[in-house]
């Protein structure tokens, strides 16, 4: 029987799963950031090898399986898939290996059928589509660069700069200001902006680690749960970015007028409260009305499991998604929004 590896690599973490090719979950690693743009090019490649190694020595099993479908944040363009292509098959984990960007194993994790739409919104921001004619639509996702924003850092960066604002009257009072204070364990918005802006020169002593900035998205959650206006606010813009980001792919893939399923994956769309999804949702339906938003039962990395398979040649069936359900790790399976 084949066995092939999964891999879904961020920019926070590295996941892996070995199965069977009857659906059966054998193994599962993980590692951190596996991103090269994130983390350099030796340290993502050295997670993607660990989170794999993992995988396969909980299966019990020696590498090459026979087939590994990599799920990469930062395969963006055709000279980061000159770049990885090569070595990650020069791992020898897989004797046959396919790289995509992160975006398509969402979207295979969330479908019931081969085309679709994807947007992740996690640490970074991205989104891809599948039209019924197999035609590809792959935004850069490369940032500000790229026209890009919506992910938990450009996030981060924006309750920061609505805390300030507040802070100097020049924007409305929010709870966020004393729920970042409180998280970062500073007393005063003042000591906040200094600590920042030492963090960008490493020549003054106890730098702030910027990667806690990140923490403060769910924050945002709570606050606009509890009927922050600020925070509302930047929801709605969060969801109408990342709406308007669907809908031109809709546009390019010509779904306009069908029951096109639109994929939401990544952390941000396990906030508390409905408003970002609703966002989404009441943007997208104006130009897709039959569309549906889903949010998908299984993490990115088991799309790349069904990727690996249907690249095989195996049907991924009811019976397929039914073994998955019952061998999946506790750590993979997702939590919902509240």
């Amino acid at each position: 029987m084949s066995l092939i590896l999964g891999v879904d690599a961020g920019a926070t973490k590295t996941f892996a799963l070995v199965a069977d090719e009857d659906g059966h979950i054998l193994g599962f690693g993980q590692g951190g950031s596996g991103n090269h743009q994130v983390a350099g090019l030796e340290p993502a490649l050295a997670e993607i090898r660990r989170s794999s190694e993992g995988a396969l020595a909980q299966a019990g099993v020696s590498p090459p399986v026979d087939f590994g479908f990599f799920g990469l944040a930062g395969a963006d363009l055709p000279v980061d898939y000159a770049l990885l292509t090569p070595a990650v098959e020069g791992m020898g984990i897989a004797r046959r290996v396919r790289i995509k960007n992160d975006t398509m194993v969402a979207l295979r994790a969330g479908l019931k059928r081969s085309w679709g739409v994807a947007v992740i919104s996690g640490a970074g921001f991205n989104a891809g589509g599948i039209g019924p004619d197999g035609q590809e639509v792959q935004l850069p996702g490369l940032g500000m660069l790229s026209g890009d924003w919506g992910g938990g850092g450009d996030i981060a960066q924006e309750v920061i700069r609505l805390i300030c604002r507040a802070w100097d009257e020049r924007g409305q009072p929010t709870m966020l200001t004393e729920m970042v204070l409180t998280a970062l364990g500073l007393p005063s918005v003042e000591e906040l902006i200094s600590q920042l802006y030492q963090s960008q020169f490493d020549y003054y002593p106890g730098q702030f680690d910027q990667r806690r900035l990140l923490d403060l998205v769910p924050l945002l959650f709570e606050a606009a749960f509890r009927g922050d206006q600020v925070a509302q606010d930047l929801l709605v813009r969060v969801g109408t970015e990342a709406g308007t980001t669907v809908n031109a792919i809709i546009r390019r893939l010509g779904l306009e007028t069908t029951a096109v399923e639109v994929v939401l994956g990544g952390s941000m769309f396990k906030g508390r409260g409905p408003l970002l999804v609703d966002t989404i949702a009441r943007v997208v339906h104006r130009i897709a009305p039959q569309a549906t938003i889903v949010l998908p039962e299984f993490e990115p990395v088991v799309g790349a499991v069904f990727l690996a398979l249907e690249s095989l040649g195996v049907e991924v069936n009811e019976a397929v998604y039914a073994n998955v359900r019952a061998s999946l790790p506790n750590e993979l399976r997702p939590e919902r929004p509240s």
